[in-house]
């Protein structure tokens, strides 16, 4: 790029003349995430917008932003202890089966291919597959989460961690004196349900209440660091659990308004820039509105606080009769996934800069939390202005697990290989908790493989359609002497049919609107040569 991604010089020391060499970061983990890093590669310059895109960046929330998951019922206690047994990597016994530590640190990926994470070694020994009785495989997945919940417990396989275990509560807790004595805090406390909220006391008090952040600080840090680049983003809080999404939208409200408790100025504490549409700010603030639920089995995205946009005959029958008109939620129904794309982005979007989908559980169990009926990410592969990244820390090595990729105008899944550290992250929580700037290091990373496929498949598309200038004399005499059949033949239909074809497959209600988007979106993918 030729201004290096925005202006930053990484991996050297900004200032004086003859800079050294500093060592890079520690990686922030993530699907084999590749640092940020330019050294001598000069990638060729990218257009403007193309450097700096619109980042919608699509967040879950337990072992991603929270410490705890309500969902499956963890406490933070016992979230942390299961994310570390997904990070511990071992062998097994061949006499006796048990499996044994190995490496020395937490880690996404293993130090050799012959170890197993303790997660997976439970897996094993406690199965749960379909095709077992309901009681015995119930019963299995009580057993599996009751040892991965107390793996770093003392006499436990991963007692070894349990220094990890202690540096990421270490991270946590809210060490400031001066706040711990405001919020009269005594200790940490990590199983939730030891303190239930008090309606009696003010919102931060409760958010309070656990001595420690329940919302991770690398999370907030992003945001304050996005805002000062004067960068557009856009956030989508990805939650199964309502009442957990609710937690993140009350202290997400102080945040941006910096009232929230830990960053407010206040108490020694650092004061974030404002985010509440104050003061020529940005507004991130999470309204109900902005709220969408997800129905994989009905096929529809629905934002049952928002009204839908009318239509022109609807707006100018309002226009008569204001008083007839009748309130009706914004819906997108899918497949095709056209529409709920084209809602999520020109419409939600454009008026919220942050949203929030309630995605179905019930869809993901029921399909044996296989990856295609999971949380569902559009993505349109032939935008090079806007750029999906979806964080979650349950997606795995080698299967999305939770994330549900798809083509928006295609409908087809991507496979992890091609959408791995562009579109999706996969989070190392211990990373997470412990380094403040794993989510700033993720997304530059994220950012960087998309902007080096860009320049990949510009290359490509050049050589493919690289022509000499006697060529280009050649084919503007030869499409002078056309009939106007096939002058239309040889450069429209084969543009043109792609989207026919696609346009005939789903049969959607508005095909002209169909048509229109794939175009668009499609303008210089297509195949100058129709088969015979």
């Amino acid at each position: 790029l030729g201004e290096r991604l925005g202006g930053r010089r990484l991996g050297t020391m900004a200032g004086a003349e003859g800079a050294e060499e500093v060592p890079p970061d520690p990686m922030a983990g993530g699907l084999e995430m590749v640092q940020p890093q330019m050294g001598s590669q000069e990638l060729p310059e990218l257009f403007e917008d193309e450097r700096k895109r619109w980042l919608i960046l699509h967040v879950a929330l337990p072992r991603t932003i929270m410490t705890y998951d309500l969902a499956q019922g963890r406490s933070t206690e016992a979230e942390l202890n299961d994310a570390l047994s997904n990070l511990a990597w071992g062998s097994i016994d061949t006499e006796g089966g048990e499996w044994t530590l190995e490496s020395p640190d937490p880690s996404l990926d293993p130090p050799h291919s012959s170890l197993i994470t303790y997660a997976d070694y439970v897996a094993r020994t406690y199965p749960a597959d379909q095709t077992m009785e309901d009681s015995a495989r119930e019963e299995n997945l009580r057993l599996a989460a009751e040892k991965r919940s107390c793996f770093t417990c003392p006499g436990e396989p991963g007692s070894k961690f349990r220094a990890m275990f202690d540096q990421m509560i270490k991270n946590l807790q809210h060490s400031n004196k001066a706040l711990a004595k405001a919020f009269d805090i005594k200790k940490v406390i990590l199983n939730e349900e030891e303190l239930p909220a008090d309606p009696a006391k003010s919102e931060a008090q409760n958010i309070m209440r656990f001595g420690r952040h329940q919302i991770l600080p690398s999370f907030w840090n992003l945001l304050i660091q996005l805002t000062k680049q004067q960068r557009r983003f856009s956030v989508v809080f990805r939650s199964f659990h309502e009442e957990q999404l609710t937690q993140v939208q009350k202290e997400l409200q102080l945040f941006t308004q910096c009232q929230h408790p830990a960053y407010s100025g206040q108490n020694k504490t650092h004061k974030p820039p404002l985010m509440d549409g104050n003061k020529g700010s940005r507004d991130l603030r999470l309204t109900a509105a902005a709220i969408g639920r997800m129905d994989r089995m009905g096929g529809s995205l629905h934002f049952r606080d928002r009204p839908q946009e009318p239509t022109p005959e609807e707006e100018a029958a309002q226009a008569e009769t204001p008083a007839d008109s009748v309130f009706r939620p914004t819906e997108y129904a899918f497949p095709p996934y056209h529409q709920a794309y084209a809602g999520l982005m020109d419409q939600v979007l454009e008026t919220a800069n942050t949203a929030a989908i309630i995605d179905d559980l019930a869809f993901w169990d029921a399909h044996d939390r296989d990856s295609s009926a999971g949380k569902l990410l559009l993505i349109d592969r032939a935008e090079t202005k806007v750029q999906h990244i979806f964080f979650d820390g349950n997606i795995e090595k080698d299967d999305a697990n939770c994330v549900d990729v798809r083509d928006a105008v295609k409908g087809e899944a991507l496979p992890l290989q091609d959408s791995s550290n562009i579109y999706l992250h996969r989070v190392d929580f211990f990373q997470a908790i412990t380094d403040v700037e794993y989510y700033v290091k993720a997304v530059e990373a994220c950012e960087l493989q998309m902007s080096k496929r860009i320049v990949q498949d510009r290359h490509s598309e050049g050589l493919a359609r690289a022509l000499s200038d006697q060529e280009r004399k050649q084919a503007s005499e030869a499409a002078a002497s056309m009939s106007p059949k096939e002058w239309l033949y040889r450069n429209i239909i084969p543009a043109l049919l792609p989207a026919l074809e696609a346009c005939q497959r789903d049969r959607p209600e508005d095909p002209i609107e169909f048509l229109a988007f794939y175009m668009l979106r499609h303008s210089k993918q297509y195949s100058k040569t129709l088969k015979a």
